[in-house]
């Protein structure tokens, strides 16, 4: 685990970037001469023809902004082959998944702190460093896992861990053999809107099976939907390990989830939880005429609990290594706007650098989750630093720790600005920018400047159809951008749409990310920073 000061982690020194003037060069022209001259089409492979292609000559009929003409010089400072190698980088092994407060996070932390320096940023943290440090709990696993199950004289095999199950972030280490399982919806409890999972049913030295979240219909649940205090409620009546159905939904399997979203609650340290997937909450239901999908159906339909003791027994095993209190690390760097009548006023372009780490050996390399966002912040950041031409406000450049914590590092940051956050005129969110083949935003009908922003660096560069988006408000949702959102600040959220899930499995890996659409997104995007720090 980390120790309370910033470590002493060697960072490999990175390569000089080689300069491709190919696409940006001509976009350079076009800004300055007009739309005759275009960018030429890149060659699409045919296992990339789902990328829509640049605009052509009738989208680039309007003329761009003196603002955008500005932003274009720093343009031929971003490289696509730079990008990819980037995004290899973050998402490598040596990084352990950058799981918050551990040493792999850590090391991630550094290397984005070193591209700030060596790219020319100001230092954003307490005295003169990059890193601004906050407290966290952390939780290693470590294993060993073991999860099958047993019915009517017949064991099963052993469940493949890693692709039918993971531990949750906040697992306790733990065994339990051949115990009985007791079904309690969501276990839940709440007076106040008459609801308890645990009536009726015996579950002192037995494993809960329960659906995450909370049913709808019943309103907002707050911190109890969260899985510690589930936990906490189910460790108080002798529950001794917990198996989570991640919201079967109506459909397809869900996904396996290893995120620690929720530190509300007590620590069970002695429990084990298990994250599952949907068949094997059917394998669990034997005997019952449920499924995963139809079970959690039965108590929308009803709007009532509905608990039972299954007729399978389960053995289960969880190891980690937890630690009350550590310290992780935002990194935070400044670019100054060239206007002084305005550079006391910043805009804040972020996007977590964290990940769930591993876990008994399997790394979760998070190379969409969040290596594509992260990497964006630094590629932009290095060509604003480079650039001769500078917005007129000043821009902050913040990669956060703890969004899979559910957003303590943002929380955090807003709560402690370098700068007072009355002064911070806008907040760009960027997570999960890597797949393509669609961009999205949500955010712009909060803050019609910055969809128009977005319009216009799309026509211009992007092809990506912004302008027949509806605009959607901006609204705290489950990334960094919640906390700016709460504390007023006109905000937006840009993220990829469009391509297969892979959030929070082993399969979210670099060869999975869309580089070509990526690197027009990055074009695209910094073009929008670029106009919403230097607008009137």
């Amino acid at each position: 685990m980390l120790s309370a000061s910033v470590p002493s982690l060697r960072i490999r020194s990175l390569p000089s970037m080689t300069r491709s003037l190919t696409w940006t060069m001509p976009l350079l022209l076009t800004l300055f001469f007009g739309a005759g001259c275009i960018a030429p089409k890149t060659a699409v492979s045919q296992q990339r023809q789902r990328i829509q292609e640049p605009p052509v000559d009738e989208q680039r009929e309007q003329q761009p902004t003196m603002s955008i003409m500005r932003a274009a010089m720093g343009l031929p400072f971003i490289d696509r082959m730079a990008l990819e190698k980037a995004v290899y980088e973050l998402s490598s092994p040596e990084f352990e998944g950058r799981s918050t407060g551990t040493d792999g996070y850590g090391l991630a932390a550094r290397f984005a702190a070193e591209r700030f320096r060596a790219a020319g940023l100001m230092p954003g943290g307490p005295d003169g460093s990059y890193m601004q440090p906050f407290p966290v709990e952390g939780n290693e696993i470590t294993g060993p896992m073991e999860l099958r199950i047993e019915h009517d004289g017949w064991s099963g095999p052993p469940y493949r861990f890693g692709r039918d199950y993971v531990a949750r972030g906040f697992t306790g280490t733990g065994r339990v053999e051949n115990t009985p399982v007791v079904f309690v919806g969501y276990g839940l409890v709440n007076e106040e809107k008459g609801w308890d999972d645990y009536a009726g049913v015996d579950v002192s030295g037995k494993v809960a099976l329960m659906i995450m979240g909370t049913p709808p219909g019943t309103g907002d649940w707050g911190e109890q939907s969260r899985p510690r205090w589930k936990a906490t409620l189910a460790a108080e009546r002798g529950v001794k390990g917990i198996l989570l159905i991640d919201d079967p939904g109506e459909g397809a399997l869900s996904p396996i989830v290893s995120v620690y979203h929720g530190q509300e609650g007590v620590h069970q340290e002695r429990m084990p939880i298990l994250s599952i997937r949907n068949r094997i909450a059917d394998d669990l239901l034997y005997g019952f005429p449920y499924t995963a999908t139809s079970v959690r159906r039965r108590i929308t339909d009803t709007g009532a609990p509905l608990s039972f003791e299954l007729k399978t027994r389960i053995t289960m095993e969880a190891g980690a290594e937890y630690t009350a209190a550590t310290s992780t690390w935002n990194v935070v760097g400044w670019i100054d706007g060239s206007d002084s009548s305005v550079a006391d006023e910043y805009i804040v372009v972020g996007g977590h650098l964290d990940h769930v780490g591993q876990q008994a050996g399997i790394v979760f390399q998070g190379a969409n989750d969040n290596a594509s966002g992260s990497v964006m912040v630094m590629a932009m950041a290095e060509a604003m630093a480079r650039s001769a031409v500078k917005p007129r406000r000043s821009v902050c450049f913040v990669l956060f720790a703890g969004e899979e914590h559910f957003l303590l590092g943002s929380e955090y940051f807003a709560a402690n600005p370098p700068r007072p956050i009355s002064q911070v005129a806008g907040m760009m969110n960027l997570d999960m920018v890597g797949t393509g083949p669609r961009l999205a935003m949500d955010g712009g009908a909060s803050t019609p400047i910055f969809q128009q922003f977005l319009v216009d660096a799309d026509r211009l560069y992007g092809g990506f159809g912004i302008e027949e988006q509806t605009p959607t408000p901006a609204r705290p949702g489950a990334s960094d951008h919640s906390a700016f959102v709460n504390a007023g600040v006109p905000t937006v959220y840009l993220h990829s749409s469009g391509a297969a899930g892979r959030a929070h499995t082993a399969a979210d890996v670099p060869e999975k990310i869309d580089y070509e659409a990526f690197y027009r997104t990055t074009l695209v995007v910094y073009l929008t920073l670029f106009q919403m720090a230097d607008r009137p």
